[in-house]
Formats: structure tokens, C-alpha cells, sequence
């Protein structure tokens, strides 16, 4: 091959490299967002973190990362990803929400309760903010607190099932046994089929 023509190809090379790297960022967060929703977590991470290799401030490829993670019980690095989007973006109530609920999962239930305070603070309409908080303040043994966010969130969804659940066990916990065993059984009536299991044992 002559000079010239080395020179082509590589010249080549180079403008295909950096046509590709322009494009890279996105073909890896669509590829890692395809692959999270296949529920192939370990390759979505590895997509997620080629897109910010390259666009280290490409904030969905890393919330997405931090959602991956969790999945994959490897919570303090869903923390720490987290962490990175709310320096810049503080008032994310999506990213606290997430960020609360890897902690809850850390076991860092009073840093979880912050989080998700601040995230239904910044938008109280969102039920999924209730139930974690809910789920929060029970393993703390708040009951009430939890009751409450649980009366909320089926204030919002009435017809799930799931809301209806946690919070018959948790009344029927803190000794509202006949108010429990009628959420259980409207969650079951609902399709939470893990209600009956519990009414056969607690609400003969």
C-alpha cells in the first residue's frame, strides 16, 4: 500500500472515530436504557458508564446507573451516583426519592427519612414518595407516621392492592386488628394475593 493511500485510510479512521464519538454518549444510554428494561442489569451499568466516560454530565445515564445498581443490592454505589446529581441538581425529587430508598435498603432509615421528606416536599403529588416513606417509618417502628403516609397514598390509588396491604399489616400490628384484616381483604379482592395468605392466619 502506498503513502497516499496509508494516509487515507487513516485520515479515514480518524473522521469515523470522531463521527462515532459524538454519537457514543446516546447509542450507549439507549442501549444501557433497553438493557435495564430487559432487566440485564450488570450490562446496563456498563453502557451507563461508557456513555459518562464520554459525557460525564449526562445526568439520566447516571440516575439510570443508580437505578441498575440498586437492583443489583449494590447500594452505596447507587448512593454515591445519587449524590453526584444532586450536587448539581438539589432539588431532584426523583433523585432523593431513589437516593432515599437506597439508603432504606442501607439501613440508613433516619438518612432515608430525610430524603424522602424533602423529595415529597418538592412534589407531593407523587404516591410513590408516600409508600417508600411509609415503608421507612414502619421499619422504624413509626406506626402512625406510617399509617398516615399509607392513608394518603390509597387516598391517591385507591384500587392498589399493595398500599392497601402494607397498611392492613401495619394496623393490625399496632392493634387495629379489625381495621387491618378489611384492608387485607379489599387487597386481595384487589389482586394482592399475598393478603389472603394473611387473613387465613390473622383474621379467622
Amino acid at each position: 500500500m502506498g503513502k497516499l493511500n496509508k494516509w487515507c485510510l487513516i485520515t479515514l479512521l480518524i473522521i469515523s472515530t470522531g463521527l462515532m464519538a459524538q454519537k457514543t454518549a446516546a447509542d450507549f444510554y439507549n442501549n444501557g436504557t433497553s438493557r435495564g428494561l430487559k432487566e440485564e442489569y450488570l450490562s446496563a451499568v456498563t453502557d451507563f458508564s461508557e456513555a459518562l466516560a464520554i459525557q460525564p454530565e449526562f445526568e439520566d445515564a447516571r440516575y439510570n446507573r443508580g437505578i441498575c445498581y440498586i437492583k443489583l443490592k449494590r447500594y452505596k454505589e447507587a448512593v454515591a451516583d445519587f449524590n453526584i446529581i444532586l450536587k448539581k441538581t438539589p432539588e431532584s425529587a426523583r433523585t432523593l426519592n431513589q437516593r432515599g430508598y437506597a439508603k432504606h435498603l442501607l439501613g440508613d432509615y433516619i438518612g432515608a427519612s430525610v430524603d424522602f421528606n424533602d423529595a415529597i416536599a418538592l412534589n407531593p403529588k407523587e404516591v410513590s414518595f408516600y409508600g417508600n416513606r411509609g415503608q421507612n417509618s414502619y421499619l422504624m417502628n413509626n406506626y402512625a407516621e406510617a399509617i398516615a403516609d399509607y392513608d394518603v397514598a390509597i387516598a391517591m390509588e385507591p384500587s392498589n392492592g399493595k398500599f392497601l396491604f402494607k397498611r392492613g399489616v401495619i394496623l393490625y400490628l399496632s392493634g387495629s386488628r379489625e381495621a387491618g384484616c378489611i384492608d387485607l381483604q379489599k387487597s386481595g379482592e384487589l389482586g394482592h394475593l399475598e393478603a389472603f395468605d394473611l387473613l387465613k392466619f390473622y383474621c379467622r
